[in-house]
């Protein structure tokens, strides 16, 4: 209950062998998971968060520069106050042979460490169960962006190799996949 009534931890969801973004709510859960020592970190990280921004900024820019030049990739939109705390990379499926899932686990066997973000409450048991006439038809383009979207690696301290391997994955597996 802790963790938003999610049926795997967050460990669980990133050390299984079990992708990691396949997870499910099965009960309205509560987000109890700061312990007093880490924020206490939390203080100190905040002190940072001017350059962990401009890292960020950085790896987008390459990823942006990247995938801009693919016709497989739709960059994720930009706007005042984006902090990038994640790249939503959303594929263009009518350009490749393969679905979202399928693209995501091609990275994942190329060491890439994806994860899906934001499956529709409308997929979850939880709320399926509250209202059942909750379905992807009430919300088709809800439905239309998770499909497409995978979330690739992100975080300040990234080296330039490792966004450089995100980008080599992303760009075989979108042309050995092209249609």
């Amino acid at each position: 209950m802790r963790m938003h009534g999610m049926d795997r931890t967050t460990w669980d969801r990133y050390t299984s062998p079990r992708a990691s973004w396949e997870y499910d709510i099965v009960e309205a859960g509560y987000k109890y998971n700061l312990p007093d020592i880490l924020a206490a970190i939390g203080v100190e990280q905040l002190k940072k968060a001017d350059s962990f921004y401009e890292e960020r900024i950085q790896i987008v820019k390459k990823y942006n520069d990247a995938f801009g030049k693919t016709d497989f990739v739709e960059l994720p939109p930009d706007g005042q106050g984006n902090a990038w705390h994640l790249y939503l990379m959303r594929i263009r499926p009518e350009k490749l042979t393969i679905a979202r899932d399928e693209f995501a686990k091609e990275l994942q066997k190329k060491g890439i460490g994806i994860s899906v973000h934001f499956i529709p409450l409308f997929r979850f048991t939880y709320w399926k169960k509250l209202y059942p006439d909750f379905t992807p038809a009430n919300y088709p383009n809800a439905e239309n962006q998770f499909v497409r979207t995978i979330s690739i690696p992100l975080w300040p301290g990234m080296t330039g190799e490792a966004v450089e391997e995100v980008i080599r994955a992303v760009k075989e597996t979108g042309e050995a996949h092209h249609a």
